[in-house]
């Protein structure tokens, strides 16, 4: 945890600075869609493989590789833009690179805890990990658009390169047993390994319905998810300082979120507990399409965000604990393909939209059909049934 919180603040920082210096120097849905189709394309070629990686190989130099390449292209492009080369195209690039990297992190990441952490504990520990991930989403924006306004982007690119080798040096201390599947010395068939993941997820009758109900919510996240800089920026104005209140607001809402998740754990039934955190998202969204007052529009953020802590620490834990130990790294493989399929997906369709269409509206819409998709499941007995703890017998 501290080594991937180190890497955190760094990714973050960066995260945000290319963003918002997108968008402040374009102000372009266009130009929003291509960052989001760099971030996402990467991750859709490679996500598949990254699951094999997490599921056969070592875990803990998985996490050491992706870290290492990240810093060294953001590195690179740090150099040439020291050098004056400031092309918009070059931010593309260290957004497809890190992309990648992310990709092959996040699988490996998620397939570490069950090895350490007992499955009644899975849910809270994956709050505190959150808790931490929201408690730099309060700090980082603020100093994002601090620095952003104070200093060139390529000074905030090298304090990443900086968090990462301090990470990595971290997870070069830290021991991790090795798991079954990274004991075996057969070579790897990777298209047949990805076939058996796919396979698995697919007819896993719970991770199928969870995996259908993200494809379509994530869809009408990506208004929301990308359009909101730009609806600030449109609506309420272009400074800086805007788009940092509304990250640090957003963070805020999901530190106290991860809080709550950490020390109550959900309902018993941690499926209503999810899909009524689903609606709650949704309503915010809807608010989100009325932006009277900015201050109401960033209060909205931060309800988002403590409902988005409440659900996400609870599909996790309960991924962990339903998958079969020796797929899971493909399963969250899986997830991440879903994600990664329908947030350009919707993209595609916002992004360009929102250069004829109000944003705002664009925005509303998307929150109708969240709230939507998160009813319908409410209404299936043979899914909430799965939500309920299984007490093991102890040995």
């Amino acid at each position: 945890m501290i080594s991937q919180t180190v890497s955190l603040l760094g990714s973050m920082l960066v995260m945000y600075s290319i963003m918002w210096h997108i968008t402040l120097q374009t102000k372009s849905g266009l130009m929003m869609t291509i960052m989001v189709m760099c971030s996402f394309i990467p991750s859709l070629l490679i996500t598949p493989f990254a699951g094999v990686w997490a599921d056969r190989l070592n875990r803990k130099m998985l996490m050491i590789t992706a870290d290492f390449g990240i810093a060294f292209v953001t590195l690179i492009i740090a150099i040439l833009f020291f050098f004056g080369y400031r092309d918009i195209w070059i931010l593309f690039v260290v957004s497809i690179v890190r992309a990648f990297g992310q990709s092959v992190h996040q699988p490996a990441v998620s397939a570490v805890y069950p090895q350490i952490v007992p499955e009644t504990h899975l849910i809270k520990v994956q709050g505190i990990a959150q808790g931490i991930q929201s408690s730099s989403m309060v700090l980082m924006p603020l100093l994002a658009g601090l620095l952003l306004s104070t200093i060139p982007l390529e000074f905030i690119m090298m304090i990443d390169v900086i968090t990462a080798a301090i990470a990595i040096m971290i997870l070069f201390v830290v021991k991790l047993p090795k798991h079954e599947a990274e004991l075996k010395t057969a070579p790897i068939d990777y298209f047949e390994d990805i076939k058996r993941g796919i396979h698995y997820a697919f007819n896993h009758k719970f991770i199928f319905k969870v995996l259908l109900f993200g494809f379509l919510f994530m869809l009408m996240v990506a208004a929301p998810s990308f359009l909101t800089y730009l609806q600030v920026a449109r609506v309420f104005g272009d400074e800086a300082w805007r788009l940092s209140t509304l990250e640090a607001i957003f963070g805020t809402g999901m530190l106290l979120g991860s809080l709550v998740i950490s020390a109550w754990g959900g309902f018993n039934n941690r499926l209503i507990t999810f899909f009524l955190a689903y609606i709650m998202i949704g309503l915010g969204t809807i608010g989100m399409g009325i932006p009277f007052n900015f201050a109401f529009y960033i209060g909205l953020w931060g309800f988002i965000g403590f409902f988005i802590a409440i659900s996400n620490p609870i599909l996790v834990g309960l991924i962990q604990e339903k998958v079969d130990k020796a797929y899971i790294g493909r399963v969250f493989s899986v997830f991440g393909l879903i994600n990664t399929i329908s947030l350009p997906l919707g993209m595609l369709l916002f992004g360009p939209l929102s250069d004829v269409v109000d944003i705002s509206l664009i925005i509303l819409g998307s929150g109708i059909g969240m709230v939507l998709i998160a009813i319908v499941p409410l209404f299936s007995q043979s899914l909430l049934k799965e939500g309920f703890v299984i007490e093991k017998p102890t040995t």
